[in-house]
């Protein structure tokens, strides 16, 4: 049909819209305001919906390759004891974000999509075009506004759009893996960590052969926590098992690029205007519990480009997709939070809480997204 598309940014979502596009013979021009494509965070938690995802695009092993196979899930309180019996996973890994973007790069490429950086688009037209700083207007059958959490295009719309703190935030890092972590994984299989400790957490995982992915989270209100750099003494009174791991994470981080980041969740009236549609976080932030914000960036992508492959009418096809897909996300966000409740639980309750969490009824809500076969796979 000759038709086109322009996508306004080169995240996760705008990418695999990009690369899903193109395979369905759509022309596509991709901006990325930035001076080169690169990714936000550190890791990635790639679960079995992502997986198939990525298969589906050709694209499993190639970034695979780029990081680690995580066999099992603990929760360990700040002494380092498990409130639970290890969790084995299937089909689960932590992936360095930048190694995903570059796949996605290399293969958008490959398929034909104009990727352009350092290109700000400032306006996303209903009517089928977006206008770029400095005013050059470039007409389109189809715009995907895939800008991010804070995203002009989302807010120059009109449409209604709610957005909630959640009262904590976050940073990401990561530093290198030291050779005990190594040995110990090789002989006990790959661990996932989660450690709770009052309002406090922190999680790390294997993110490549040599460097391991953390992040820490805390209420938004607790100033010693989210210290620039990291206040190691705060940290260790909270988890004292965890004090080298600790100092590490002070001494190796990269601070001058890592930033707390406050959790949000945002709800839209609507996913698209016209013959715009909204991706990612833009349209669906969420808190970071259940690892899958982008991961439903990604399988909304593949499913709207599956959509517009259904529909000649653009319209027609963006109301079939938010339909298809909106109910899964919000029932993602959903749960997402009522994990986050771990943190503002008393220690005594939350060995009872992450237990009943793991209960087949619960476990299945809580692993509905990881367990979904995403449109178009």
């Amino acid at each position: 049909m000759g038709r086109h598309a322009e996508v306004a940014g080169g995240g996760f979502g705008g990418l695999v819209a990009a690369v899903a596009l193109a395979e369905r013979d759509w022309s596509v021009r991709l901006h990325e305001r930035r001076p080169a494509l690169r990714a936000e965070g550190f890791g990635i938690a790639i679960m079995p919906n992502v997986a198939r995802l990525f298969r589906a695009l050709g694209l499993q092993a190639r970034i695979v390759l780029g990081g680690m196979r995580v066999d099992h899930w603990e929760h360990q309180d700040g002494k380092g004891r498990l409130l639970v019996p290890r969790v084995a996973l299937t089909d689960s890994f932590r992936i360095s974000r930048h190694h995903i973007i570059a796949t996605l790069a290399a293969r958008a490429a490959r398929l034909g999509v104009d990727i352009v950086t350092g290109s700000a688009v400032v306006v996303a037209d209903p009517e089928g075009a977006v206008v770029l700083e400095g005013g050059r207007r470039l007409p389109a059958d189809l715009v995907v506004a895939a800008d991010g959490i804070n995203s002009m295009l989302r807010d120059g719309l009109g449409l209604a759009c709610r957005r909630v703190g959640q009262g904590a935030v976050g940073v990401r890092m990561t530093i290198p893996r030291d050779t005990g972590e190594i040995a110990r994984d090789a002989v006990q299989g790959t661990r996932l960590v989660e450690a709770w400790s009052g309002r406090r957490r922190v999680l790390w995982c294997p993110n490549t052969e040599d460097s391991l992915y953390a992040i820490l989270t805390c209420p938004a209100s607790d100033q010693a926590a989210r210290a620039t750099p990291l206040d190691a003494g705060a940290w260790t009174r909270a988890f004292p098992a965890l004090e080298p791991l600790i100092i590490r994470i002070r001494d190796d981080t990269d601070w001058a690029n890592c930033r707390w980041a406050e959790f949000e969740t945002i709800a839209l009236s609507r996913w698209s205007s016209g013959k715009v549609a909204v991706l990612g976080d833009a349209a669906h932030a969420m808190t970071p519990y259940l690892g899958q914000g982008a991961g439903t960036a990604m399988m909304n992508a593949l499913s709207l480009a599956v959509h517009l492959d259904r529909h000649i009418d653009c319209e027609t096809a963006l109301a079939g997709w938010e339909a298809t897909e909106r109910p899964a996300t919000e029932q993602t966000q959903r749960w997402s939070r009522r994990y986050g409740w771990t943190l503002a639980m008393p220690d005594a309750l939350k060995p009872l809480w992450l237990r009943t969490k793991h209960q087949p009824l619960l476990a299945r809500r809580f692993g509905a997204t990881a367990a979904r076969v995403p449109t178009g796979c």
